[in-house]
């Protein structure tokens, strides 16, 4: 056995370029799984304590005001154990001469939802100052003992920057429903004492926000709302927080990537074990009957070839595991721009150690399934043998002989060969429709985000700019602002859903004329008489057209019961449309909380307005979009590159199995008279069919598989449609053909180098 293993590694020394392909397949199986696990249990891992440490609020009521008597109505509440209210209101400072939107709040009881600074210390009780969000007052260069003029309702007070801190339920914080990714420079968040909120700022201590701990905020639900009446707001789980959803829901996304991806670089692994090894079986043809007539038995002469995959796959699955952090630390790095998380470690579980030993053993398998060609074969038989130079059979294409005779003699040797050696033409095939289907993934997926940004935020949204108005406003200025700015208003609020809503989603209220462009699935335009759902919640809630729902509206205490008109198909947000018309019909009061119009300049007085809060383009939302994106590009490049790569390797791998298996029938046919040139251009025609073939049913595969990826990155608040571009199909198209019309060159380099007489002699 001494002798076999110096031969193992004199052999794998010798062939390198052979078995490269098996360790790179190993190596990037586990990197990829492993790599991506540094990340998403790392970021599981710091959420889950920095939930813990900070004491993270099961759910957050949000109300118009509740009094000490709510609060204590609150506590008494089966499965309520503990709450913490605060008063939280918007409001704007000026800094480095543009107006930006700061949440202030006070701190509460602190028993829940801790608020830290930075430093680790706990948020004083009573503060003094502002405490301000961490990246709020890096991007505005605020720091410790700066100074900042916070304005309410036309009331300012200036205030000193006593602290810099984070919020464990703003992990996520985007600052406004307007935007789906953070704008930390525009928007933030800060903690004043009730003394300074309600003397400085003028505002009533109304304990608009409260805490719950509790493990059923189902139940809960019901009960606030029976309680609060038509002063309830919304109940926000952590399910439904966008500022922790997000960071959860992320962390999914990753996983399944590293699943999904690993799973696929695996069987292409047994793919360049088998193949690999076939070939050094053919290379190793008459040492390997050597040996048998030496006396090695057949057993041992497999496992011998056995070792060939545990060798080489075993040093690929460690150094996936020795370079897997440098892809964890690359992948959470760009995670942290999106994300407010006090720690940053990546960290693993033992599943890694599993995965290195079971891309083992399956190159393993695949080595020993190769090396059984030999099997059952006397020495004798094996030096004769040649591993392919097998019986001819007809194919099914003979039996059409007026076909078959206008095909010229090198053809009818290529398609005889190809469809009588199936398992070869099957691993070609497996090679293009594969690596067709990753490559396009790569592309598709970015394609697919992208054109949900501009879907949404050019077609949906047609408007050029949306005015926010601040509640409680007059109907007479709001009048005013509608007829200045020639808008159209909306109305969003939040309702529960029954049945199986889960949790409150945001319900908006379009007049007539309103520049939201809406289209259900069966593309009808959203009309008077119903609710219309968006497909997310209809595919989350397992509801359907025509079902009876019911809704129960914030700031109101009646119940609506609604016909499903029709499910809209949209990327975000994720939630219920009603028209105006219907609205009102039901009995229910259109309030305005935006108003929508085409002008892309406002006078003074309307951006001066009392009822107007804020003003957002179209242009803002859609490159704050872009920018979520941009935060995943790391991601689909590296999808991109380990696509093309492992193409390039498995192509170029069979193509290489393919010339050392018809070394005698490429040597026989020049015999015959056939020039090397003629006999190229026969590997050109047959890599054309295969290719073609290939990619004929790589096409349809990669676009059902684009189709179940691009669900791994839905959330309860946006999904994503597959959409891929005609680019990208003809530069993923093209990246395939390329690598399988490379195998042609490496044909025409052996052809040149074929020894005639050594490939066509037996022994003897």
């Amino acid at each position: 056995m001494r002798f076999l293993v110096k031969k193992l590694f004199r052999t794998v020394r010798k062939n390198w370029t052979q078995f490269f392909s098996v360790f790179l397949m190993a190596f990037l199986s586990v990197l990829f799984y492993t790599g991506l696990e540094g990340t998403w249990n790392g970021m599981k891992q710091n959420i889950n304590h920095y939930a813990a440490q900070t004491h993270l609020a099961s759910a957050t009521l949000r109300t118009t005001s509740t009094s000490s008597d709510d609060l204590n109505q609150i506590r008494r509440l089966p499965g309520v154990k503990k709450v913490a209210a605060k008063t939280e209101v918007e409001t704007d400072v000026q800094l480095q001469g543009k107006k930006r939107y700061l949440t202030v709040a006070t701190p509460g009881n602190q028993q829940i939802s801790q608020v830290y600074q930075v430093n680790g210390q706990r948020l004083p009780q009573h503060p003094r100052g502002i405490y301000l969000n961490q990246r709020f007052a890096q991007e505005n260069g605020l720091r410790v003992g700066s100074h900042l003029t916070v304005k309410v309702n036309q009331q300012a007070a200036r205030l000193k920057v006593a602290g810099i801190i984070n919020a464990p339920d703003k992990m996520y914080y985007t600052g406004s429903n307007d935007f789906i990714s953070p704008q930390a420079q525009n928007y933030g968040y800060g903690y004043v004492s009730r003394s300074t909120l309600t003397n400085q700022l003028q505002v009533p201590p109304t304990q608009n926000v409260v805490d719950l701990q509790t493990k059923h905020p189902e139940q809960v639900e019901k009960r606030l709302r029976s309680l609060l009446q038509n002063r309830y707001l919304t109940l926000q789980t952590r399910k439904s927080n966008i500022g922790i959803a997000t960071a959860v829901d992320r962390v999914g996304q990753i996983r399944n990537l590293s699943l999904l991806f690993s799973f696929i670089f695996i069987l292409l692994a047994i793919l360049a074990m088998y193949t690999t090894i076939r070939k050094v079986i053919d290379q190793q043809q008459q040492d390997l009957a050597t040996l048998q007539s030496l006396g090695y038995r057949n057993g041992r002469l497999t496992v011998y070839y056995s070792m060939y995959g545990f060798l080489v796959g075993g040093m690929g699955a460690i150094g996936g595991l020795i370079a897997a952090p440098f892809l964890s630390t690359f992948v959470m790095n760009s995670q942290k721009p999106m994300f407010t998380l006090p720690s940053w470690q990546i960290a693993y579980t033992t599943m890694p150690l599993y995965v290195a030993l079971g891309v083992t053993l399956i190159c393993m398998l695949a080595a020993y399934l190769a090396a059984q060609v030999n099997h059952g074969l006397l020495p004798a038989q094996a030096f004769r043998k040649g591993s392919t130079a097998q019986a001819g059979h007809r194919v099914w294409l003979e039996h059409w002989n007026s076909l078959w005779r206008r095909i010229p003699f090198g053809n009818r040797w290529s398609i005889r060969d190809n469809l009588g050696n199936k398992i070869q033409t099957a691993m070609g095939l497996v090679g293009i429709i594969g690596g067709l289907a990753l490559v396009m993934t790569g592309f598709g997926t970015k394609n697919s985000m992208d054109h949900q940004v501009e879907q949404t935020y050019g077609h949906e949204y047609a408007y050029t700019q949306k005015i926010n108005v601040q509640q409680p406003a007059s109907a007479t200025e709001l009048q005013r602002l509608v007829q200045e700015t020639d808008g159209k208003p909306i109305e969003t609020i939040t309702t529960s859903l029954q049945p199986r809503g889960q949790f409150d989603r945001p319900l908006t209220i379009l007049s007539k004329n309103a520049p939201v462009h809406l289209a259900t699935t069966s593309h009808q335009q959203l009309q008077n008489g119903g609710v219309y759902v968006t497909e997310g919640i209809a595919q989350t809630a397992h509801l359907h057209r025509n079902e009876l729902v019911t809704l129960k509206p914030s700031l109101s205490s009646k119940t609506l019961k609604l016909k499903i008109k029709g499910i809209v198909k949209s990327n975000a947000p994720q939630g219920l449309y009603l028209t105006q018309s219907t609205w009102e019909k039901q009995g229910m009061t259109f309030l305005p909380t935006s108003i929508l119009t085409q002008r892309s300049q406002l006078s003074a007085s309307v951006k001066n307005s009392p009822a107007v809060s804020h003003v957002v383009s179209l242009t803002e939302q859609r490159q704050n979009a872009k920018a979520m994106v941009a935060n995943l590009n790391s991601i689909f490049l590296m999808v991109q590159v380990f696509g093309i790569l492992l193409t390039i390797v498995i192509l170029y791998n069979l193509g290489s199995l393919s010339f050392t298996e018809r070394s005698r029938s490429y040597a026989t046919l020049e015999i015959l008279g056939f020039s090397r040139r003629k006999i190229r251009n026969l590997t050109i025609v047959e890599t054309l069919m295969i290719t073609t073939v290939g990619w004929l049913l790589g096409v349809p595969f990669g676009e059902w598989f684009l189709a179940r990826y691009v669900t791994t990155f839905n959330t309860s608040q946006l999904i994503y449609y597959p959409f891929l571009t005609k680019v990208s199909l003809v530069s993923a198209s093209l990246i395939v053909i390329v690598a399988a019309f490379s195998t042609v060159l490496l044909l025409g380099r052996r052809l040149r180098r074929l020894d005639l007489i050594a490939a066509t002699k037996g022994v003897e």
